[in-house]
This record gives structure tokens, sequence and C-alpha cells, in this order.
């Protein structure tokens, strides 16, 4: 382990970026190392990585000692800000309006849902809705979104969590196949496994349920 922490300069530090971390990725032995690493949602992490010419490594806790994660996350949001994606959107067959930030060459694509307004704001993506959006964060080169605005919710959903599942199970880079509420800087998950049956499910809260019910009343 390089005493990184010691030695930090300003050059490596427009290296550090934030970065969605999948809890499945660190090993059970290994996680005394990344006592910082902060929880965003279910099987999701926030981290700060060191982006090398070979490699892109995970901070540990000694690497955040020196300098503290107040300056290292301020630094690493500014360099993902920075970072630049595509933006697109897929129509899907009932009317449903996807939006999508990625880039193949990009390991930090999906990891903009850690600065999502700004992000989307940015590549000239949609206006968030106070509802806020469905998401899923399968690669870490995709994130893919729905604003809470119109009444084609149900195909919008069903469309995520396929998209989620396959993204996730071809990778690279693997987050979660999960499809998540954002809204307002917090997500939740609204995908439930069942571990006897191996199978998983839409469970919205009922807050999310209303928002629903809402969007799909009013589209008939």
């Amino acid at each position: 382990m390089s005493d990184l922490s010691t030695r930090l300069t300003p050059e490596q530090l427009s290296s550090v970026y934030l970065r969605l971390v999948a809890e499945e990725s660190i090993p059970e032995e290994a996680r005394p190392q990344f006592g910082y690493l902060r929880r965003l949602a279910t099987d999701l992490l926030v981290g700060c990585v060191l982006d090398g010419p070979e490699s892109v490594r995970l901070l540990d806790d000694r690497d955040v000692a020196g300098l503290g994660w107040g300056e290292l996350s301020a630094a690493g949001r500014a360099n993902l800000l920075a970072e630049p994606v595509d933006y697109h959107t897929v129509d899907r067959p009932g009317g449903a309006v996807l939006h999508l930030l990625g880039h193949p060459e990009s390991v930090f694509a999906a990891s903009k849902l850690l600065v999502f307004e700004e992000a989307v704001r940015a590549a000239g993506g949609p206006a968030i809705p106070d509802e806020g959006v469905l998401l899923v964060a399968p690669n870490r080169h995709n994130l893919v979104f729905y604003p809470l605005a119109d009444g084609h919710v149900a195909e919008a959903v069903n469309s995520l969590a396929m998209f989620g599942q396959g993204a996730y199970e071809d990778g690279p880079g693997r987050l979660s196949p999960r499809v998540f509420w954002w809204r307002a800087g917090t997500l939740t998950s609204i995908t439930h496994f069942d571990p006897e049956t191996r199978t998983a499910s839409i469970v919205p809260p009922e807050e999310l349920m209303a928002v629903m019910r809402r969007l799909a009343g009013a589209a008939d």
C-alpha cells in the first residue's frame, strides 16, 4: 500500500473522482480497510478513486486519513462533474421515453448519479420534476432514468427493470440490477429480491405508489 495520504499533490487531486461502488465488489475480509465508504442505497456505496494511467484504484482508509474525506470528496465531485458523457433518449413502444447518460470509454458515467441534477443539466437533459425520477445504474458505463412526469410510468418501470438486469449481468463493472427512486438527492430501491424463489419484483413505497397512480390516472 502506498502512503498516498501524506504525499497527495494537486496533480493527484486532479485525478481523484467520486465513484459509485458496488457493495458486492468489496470482499468481506477487505471491508475493515474501507470504513470511510458511505452507503447511498441498498447495495450501492460512495467512495473516492484515483484514476491512474493503468488502472483505477479505490482509495482506502489510510489514503483518506491524510487529507480527509471533505477535501478528497470535494475534488472528486468537481472532477466527476467535468467528466464528459453522452446524453440521448430511447422511445419505448408504448410511449415511455427513457433518458441515458453514458459513455463506453468512461468508467464514471454511472457515477454521475452522485451529481445527478447538475450532470443532467450539463448534458442538456430534461428538467427534473419534484417527484423525482426512476433510474437504474447497472454498470459503470450507464445511467438510465425516467422523469416522473407523465402517464407512461408502468412501461417505464418494466423497461428499466429489464434493462437494469440485463446490463448488470452483461457488465463490465457491474453495480446494481435494482430500480431506484431518486428524489431530492435521496435514493431508494424499489426492487425486492425473494431469496427463496430467486425472483425480483417492483415494490414501491406508498408515497411513490401515490405518485404513480396519479400519473397513470391523468393519462386515462
